[in-house]
């Protein structure tokens, strides 16, 4: 049983490993329209095409394997043609020179792959050894709609950033707090990141809380709360106007007060890993940690469907202000026996997640 499910998830990740060497292909082909800019800046070609050259190579050895001893044959014959493409196309050998024209509009291929690369490989590593839901596997039902979600979320990732910080910028002009914002910007690193993160939550906190209490918002909303297993790609199901309002207004207080561009690059990576990791299928339990920072253990009962227990937890980062306004709910030693929506749940796929919020029998 055990040789049978290693072989299958082999067949599976030749998939993975082949689709996203021929993404990395397109992206050396044509990267003045699937690269970010601003991300080429920080990373050097060699990196990269060593990144690119292990997925060709891993996939080229799982697929072959795969195809012959595994049940999911199509998996594996998927994850070969991919990879034979990928070789086809260059692989990691294409050049595009030292010079990149810079497009008016792209889609952020690179981050995409490189962060989802970099994110699945440390966490399903870590779930792996430390998993809560024994039972629960790797590819769990539901992965291929939260993966759409993250890929959907994060391609266009030039624009979404800039549509964020948009409201924020215009706030920051409409208030006066020259002195104030020279002040912030002043301040040491390690003082500016805790008192980011604390504004923000604060803001944060209360959008959060909105979006469970107010109808309009909870439709859309709901389609985050709608996963039934969690797993570090479960964070990921979000509605793009979830995403677009959520982190837009979350954003005014930290651009309002002037932190600089510093502690703000230096906050957002942070931001991210955390919001992978208190959703993970993780068994740890921080106990004290548990009121100072969020973790899965205090995560996952904001997820849970026991009516008893539903909209608690509302903090992103600081469970302090659920304390402090009533909402904190973690009790040791005990953990959600299920999670996802009260009632009726949401069906289908991406597409259906898209649309949800706009039929007249979402609730």
């Amino acid at each position: 049983m055990v040789r049978k499910s290693f072989l299958n998830g082999m067949a599976r990740i030749s998939v993975f490993l082949g689709v996203m060497s021929i993404l990395g292909v397109a992206a050396f082909h044509f990267p003045e329209y699937l690269t970010t800019p601003a991300l080429r800046e920080h990373y050097q070609q060699y990196q990269v095409r060593t990144l690119l050259y292990t997925g060709m190579v891993l996939a080229s050895i799982l697929a072959p394997i795969a195809l012959f001893f595994s049940e999911k044959k199509l998996h594996a014959l998927l994850g070969l043609c991919c990879v034979m493409l990928a070789w086809l196309a260059g692989g990691a050998d294409v050049s595009y020179g030292d010079q990149v024209r810079d497009a008016r509009f792209y889609i952020s291929l690179d981050w995409v792959l490189l962060d989802l690369t970099i994110i699945a490989t440390l966490f399903i590593n870590i779930e792996m050894f430390f998993r809560l839901k024994k039972d629960q596997g790797v590819l769990r039902p539901g992965w291929q709609v939260d993966l759409t979600h993250y890929v959907a979320n994060h391609i266009f990732n030039g624009a979404i950033v800039f549509l964020l910080f948009l409201p924020a910028q215009w706030l920051a002009a409409q208030i006066s707090l020259g002195e104030l914002r020279h002040t912030v910007s002043g301040l040491p690193l390690f003082v500016q990141v805790p008192l980011i993160m604390l504004v923000t939550d604060i803001a944060q906190y209360w959008v959060h809380r909105a979006f469970h209490r107010v109808p309009l918002l909870w439709r859309f909303h709901r389609i985050h709360h709608s996963v039934e297993q969690m797993d570090w790609l479960a964070g990921s199901r979000l509605h793009i106007v979830d995403v677009l309002l959520t982190r837009s207004i979350s954003l005014m207080p930290m651009v309002v007060l002037g932190f600089s561009n510093e502690a703000i690059n230096f906050y957002l990576p942070i931001l991210a890993l955390q919001s992978v990791f208190i959703h993970c299928n993780l068994e740890f339990e921080f106990r004290w940690l548990d009121k100072i920072l969020t973790t899965p253990h205090y995560h996952h009962w904001h997820h849970t469907r026991d009516e008893n227990c539903i909209d608690r937890n509302f903090a992103i980062s600081l469970p302090l202000l659920d304390l402090l306004f009533g909402t904190y709910y973690c009790p040791k030693g005990k953990w959600p026996r299920e999670y996802g929506l009260v009632g009726k749940s949401i069906k289908g796929g991406y597409l259906a997640h898209l649309m949800a919020p706009f039929r007249k029998d979402s609730v």
